[in-house]
């Protein structure tokens, strides 16, 4: 099969920062791909890097590609690229072949549907907000905190205060970006222990330190992030939680997949994407809602600016580009 190959470039701000541990998002660059059949069907895939210095790595590869290419040695050629362009181009091959056919109407903007970010800068009075919410709503939410960006003292006393203000129709997601050591990820683990609000924490240690959250696993529930994007065979041998990113991962077939099949312990997470690759998201998290281990996803909707970049129409992004 013959492709006619084409890219977009684009770029937004954030409507509020978000800081971890690692780094500070203000801005998202990136490409919408188009794959053209010769039989006229169409694919569309988003190049999504998380890091700045993969964007020159991205462009320079994303230029190789010829205008005018074979399906195999497109495949063939992706092979050695970034797994973001490998994302894009097996997503828009998979739209083209069939493989994924999107659910329609698939919103997530329902504040019971997404996990939510607290402001790390205001902990307490933010929860507060939302327990406003969440008692308005009369349904539960989800919340996740960054953590290891203040000192741990600070922060061991605010997640007792979290603690004590929540019941049972919040649940607590915490991610420490891969910046602790074993002492502290130990010591939140036994103050977590038992505790039934906790969904998980989040790569609480390096990413290469698979040992120590193995051990730590054992005590409370660790879901692996970082580690996954590093050590991709880790897919098929972690026994916790995976936060799953489609648009990082060199083939979100794969994924697509694991979730038709209902593995278990997967949970959906953006990269910041447009409604590109938004689809994928919306259609993943649907999915994994159905299956045995049912867990909102984390797209981070009031990150988003207002644009027609997040159109839930593909062909409208393409065109208005």
């Amino acid at each position: 099969m013959n492709l006619i190959f084409q890219k977009k470039s684009y770029s937004f701000k954030l409507s509020t920062k978000l800081k971890n541990s690692k780094t500070t998002y203000l801005k998202k660059l990136g490409w919408i791909i188009k794959l053209t059949s010769n039989d006229k069907k169409i694919g569309f895939g988003e190049v999504s890097p998380l890091y700045k210095e993969d964007l020159k790595k991205c462009a320079k590869q994303l230029d190789m590609i010829p205008d005018y290419v074979e399906v195999f040695n497109l495949s063939e050629q992706i092979n050695i690229f970034h797994p973001c362009i490998q994302s894009a181009i097996n997503s828009a091959l998979a739209e083209i072949n069939g493989k994924i056919i999107f659910k329609e109407n698939c919103y997530f903007d329902e504040i019971d549907k997404t996990a939510i970010l607290l402001n790390p800068e205001n902990v307490i009075s933010d929860l507060n907000k939302i327990k406003k919410i969440q008692s308005n709503i009369g349904k539960s939410v989800t919340i996740k905190w960054k953590v290891a960006l203040k000192n741990n003292h600070q922060e061991e006393a605010n997640l007792e205060e979290i603690l004590s203000q929540i019941d049972n129709n919040i649940k607590l997601r915490i991610d420490a970006n891969g910046s602790w050591g074993r002492e502290i990820a130990n010591r939140w683990a036994d103050i977590l222990k038992n505790n039934k609000n906790l969904d998980w924490l989040e790569q609480p240690l390096c990413v290469d330190d698979i040992d120590g959250m193995t051990e730590l696993n054992k005590k409370i529930p660790i879901a692996l992030d970082e580690s996954l994007l590093k050590f991709p065979t880790l897919i098929d041998e972690w026994k916790g939680w995976q936060i799953r990113r489609p648009s990082q991962e060199n083939n979100p077939v794969k994924l697509l997949r694991e979730l038709e099949n209902k593995k278990a312990l997967i949970s959906i997470s953006t990269s910041f994407e447009t409604g590109i690759g938004n689809r994928w998201l919306y259609h993943l998290s649907s999915l994994q809602l159905q299956g045995p281990t049912p867990k909102v996803p984390g797209l981070a909707m009031n990150k988003f600016p207002n644009s027609f970049l997040f159109l839930n129409e593909a062909k409208k992004i393409w065109d208005l580009l």
